[in-house]
């Protein structure tokens, strides 16, 4: 199987840390908590242990066991997996679940102009006080090639350590495809005709987006939970509501092309999953009215196109 390479490099970033390191911090422990669950998951609950083929691959799609080397540095993570299509799902939860452990924050806010500000009361004295919960929201490339995997020496608080590290073609074309096609918003991006180091199962995910730069419809995989469509469409407010939430906060701020084209990016993948399990008619109308709702009508039609 091909070994492939996933660049990921969260967005806004560097806003962040101007303007609170500490909240900047903050989403990282976030993301950490994710990854160490799902290892946590992977120990006591593997999808081996799992008598339904169903429920096996459901508990499967939530763990790391594809994750050949994951190494993070700052705001940036290289994630290496020989186990394309299982690394397709299982990369898509995660980056789905570091959204939805600070989702309810977004999509509830106490000031909506300033979702990410949460006051936090400290147990069991009661007080309180103020953290930014920043959205953990990344854009990617996706690449596959030759990749060499090899331990460096550093050095840490004056000691040496050693440090894993990763050097090839791979890794060359992941970090370029990640800023590839001018795009904006939380893609993971990548070559035309990448999706064939993947099964038919996962081939349909993939779409063009511009000369030669495709693009993996991550969230589409938030709704692999059964087999029935028509319960499953609820998934889609998993993601929807946060996204809605940062949306209308930032609005007239430079940060808004990226969550417009986060809800754009739900709005194709939720209705590439629907083509692919048969009810594309009825999620489409479904979206047209939370659009509609949410949004504006006069979105509708820019939205679905």
């Amino acid at each position: 199987m091909p070994t492939i390479v996933a660049f990921i490099d969260v967005l806004g970033f560097s806003n962040y840390t101007e303007q609170d390191l500490a909240g900047a911090q903050i989403l990282l422990r976030h993301q950490e908590f994710i990854l160490r669950q799902k290892l946590e998951d992977g120990q006591l609950h593997p999808a081996s242990s799992y008598a339904d083929p169903s429920l096996a691959a459901l508990a499967e799609a939530h763990l790391v066991d594809s994750f050949k080397h994951f190494l993070p540095f700052s705001d940036s993570t290289f994630i290496v997996s020989e186990s394309p299509d299982k690394f397709a799902r299982q990369l898509s939860h995660f980056l789905m679940e570091c959204l939805q452990l600070v989702g309810h924050v977004y999509s509830d806010a106490d000031d909506p102009a300033r979702p990410e500000a949460v006051a936090i009361t400290e147990l069991p004295s009661g007080q309180k006080h103020a953290e930014r919960w920043y959205p953990p929201i990344w854009r990617g490339g996706l690449a596959t090639g030759d990749l060499a995997a090899f331990n460096v020496t550093g050095i840490d608080h004056g000691k040496p350590v050693t440090i894993p590290n990763l050097a090839g073609t791979a890794v060359v074309k992941a970090v370029r495809s990640e800023k590839a096609g001018k795009c904006r918003g939380p893609r993971l991006l990548c070559e035309t005709g990448f999706e064939t180091n993947f099964g038919r199962d996962v081939q349909p995910y993939f779409r063009p987006v511009s000369g030669n730069v495709s693009e993996l419809l991550w969230p589409a995989f938030l709704f692999e939970r059964g087999d029935n469509p028509r319960v499953d469409i609820n998934q889609f407010h998993d993601l929807w509501h946060p996204a809605v939430g940062l949306w209308k906060s930032k609005r007239g701020q430079v940060a808004f092309e990226h969550y417009d084209e986060f809800l754009k990016l739900l709005v194709r993948s939720f209705l590439r999953w629907a083509e692919v399990v048969g009810c594309e008619a009825e999620a489409r109308e479904n979206v047209r009215g939370w659009i509609g709702a949410d949004l504006s009508e006069d979105l509708i039609d820019a939205y679905l196109h």
